[in-house]
């Protein structure tokens, strides 16, 4: 439990730098890499599809697209790539503040947006499609076009209201005659009024009949359409899954449809911004340790600046030394001073090398290099920067491990022991350094350490009280360890 606990104090960076080893972070850095940049492939084709063909207008069939669609679709794709780049930059960015804040509620928006737009038209589609191809609609169909090839041929009742209508027209024209001049006609008035009777009476009742079979007809064509025209897009043929949604929540398809779509997107936007603040923490964790996002190790300004200088020759020293004791004129100095050995005080601050009395911290390289200052001008020499730099290093190592307290005294003699054991090693004489010179330097190194916040100021400060202490965060990972251990 205390471990938990000490670990929720962590950020994410330092808790991958504890738990993970150097090979494991870069390997799951690459890994999260390639999965980001599929995610974003993927985030991009979904706000695609929905961008460009708003943009086209019509139907997706290129084909048939004009000049003027393509160069809306490629407007709509620009505007996608773009807004898909910034996404993925910002949430591997590691940006904190207001700003990324509502960076990211746009980016997500339209994500969220345009993904369940192109969605919800995609189930719309496969809905319709399934209801277009389901039986039930195409025997719709089939009645409509039957019911349309009836009404336009004709039906005995018609043929029979034909004839009647003919006939009826005929006796009425022998009656007219017949009126007109009695012997033209050679039926009789009785004959000729029952036979406009009889036909009047025919004309009528199928007149009747053919009226009743049209509306019959117009209903039934009616009833056909408005059912093809429910089947055309049937609610029944959403996916199980948004059906289920639909009759929990008591809503419309459409309405399911959309909380089915937010579902998958919001929750591929969250893996999307996961997978991001992954290989952002990862990158993080890198620098921690020294290292760039290829795993290569971070060369500091200092480091670069020292390469391309020529280290400083010493050899004229020696020289001028031996000058200064052959001839004492030169320099000012009389027989007796030089063959009791003195030298100029330009040539003693030469020749003690890189750390000699007047050896300090340059203050244009902070806490990375130390300066030789002599009257004439200031040596910058990469020795000198590489030196300290040891000393730097393993004595804040010494202080984070609890070796040596943060105290002036125990950083001199730790100072003192490691020039001691590698002056030699870089052609430096030790005994060129003395107690002042090295308790400067351990001044400079617990300064150094304050701004790097491996220190911090002693709040219980005082007379006789260590003007600096363990910063809290390494104190905890230093009382971990030991428990641990």
């Amino acid at each position: 439990m205390k471990d938990n606990a000490t670990k929720s104090n962590l950020g994410r960076p330092d808790f991958l730098v504890r738990n993970k080893s150097l090979n494991d972070l870069i390997s799951d850095l690459r890994k999260a890499q390639v999965w980001l940049l599929v995610a974003a492939i993927a985030a991009f084709l979904a706000s695609a599809f929905f961008v460009v063909k708003y943009f086209a207008g019509g139907e997706m069939t290129p084909e048939t697209w004009t000049t003027e669609q393509w160069m809306n679709a490629f407007l709509g794709l620009g505007i996608t790539a773009v807004i898909t780049a910034a996404q993925a930059f910002l949430y591997q960015s590691g940006y904190k503040g207001h700003a990324a804040l509502i960076a990211t509620f746009i980016v997500v928006f339209f994500g969220v947006f345009s993904e369940v737009s192109q969605s919800m038209e995609r189930e719309d589609s496969t809905v319709r499609l399934r209801s277009e191809n389901s039986p039930v609609f195409q025997a719709a169909l089939g009645s409509i076009d039957s019911l349309t090839h009836n009404a336009s041929s004709m039906t005995p009742q018609q043929e029979q209201l034909a004839e009647a209508k003919a006939h009826l027209d005929y006796w009425s024209s022998l009656k007219e005659q017949k009126n007109a001049r009695r012997t033209a006609v050679r039926y009789a008035h009785n004959t000729i009024d029952r036979n406009l009777v009889e036909y009047q009476r025919k004309v009528d009742l199928l007149s009747q009949q053919v009226a009743m079979q049209a509306q019959n007809r117009s209903q039934a064509l009616s009833g056909a359409i408005e059912q093809a025209k429910a089947l055309e897009y049937d609610e029944d043929k959403h996916y199980a899954m948004i059906r289920l949604i639909g009759d929990f929540l008591g809503v419309t398809g459409i309405w399911a449809s959309f909380v089915f779509s937010i579902i998958i997107i919001g929750t591929f936007e969250y893996a999307f911004h996961f997978v991001g603040a992954y290989v952002a923490d990862h990158k993080a964790a890198l620098l921690l340790v020294g290292r760039d996002a290829s795993g290569r190790p971070i060369q500091s300004a200092e480091m670069t600046e020292g390469r391309q200088t020529i280290p400083q020759d010493y050899g004229n020293c020696l020289r001028d030394e031996y000058l200064a004791w052959v001839s004492p004129e030169r320099q000012g100095l009389t027989p007796a001073a030089a063959s009791a050995g003195e030298m100029p005080v330009s040539g003693i601050m030469q020749a003690e090398g890189l750390m000699g009395q007047n050896a300090r911290l340059d203050p244009e390289l902070g806490t990375s290099g130390i300066s030789t200052t002599t009257s004439a001008n200031n040596v910058h020499d990469f020795t000198q920067k590489r030196f300290y730099k040891l000393i730097y290093t393993e004595v804040r190592n010494r202080i984070m491990n609890g070796e040596i307290r943060p105290t002036i005294r125990p950083v001199t003699e730790a100072v003192t022991d490691i020039i001691k054991r590698k002056a030699d090693l870089l052609g430096i004489k030790a005994s060129n350094m003395g107690k002042p010179q090295r308790q400067q330097i351990a001044e400079s190194i617990l300064d150094g350490l304050a701004k790097e916040a491996v220190l911090e100021l002693n709040q219980a400060g005082g007379v006789g009280k260590p003007k600096y202490v363990l910063s809290t965060k390494y104190a905890e990972l230093l009382a971990l360890n030991q428990q641990n251990a």
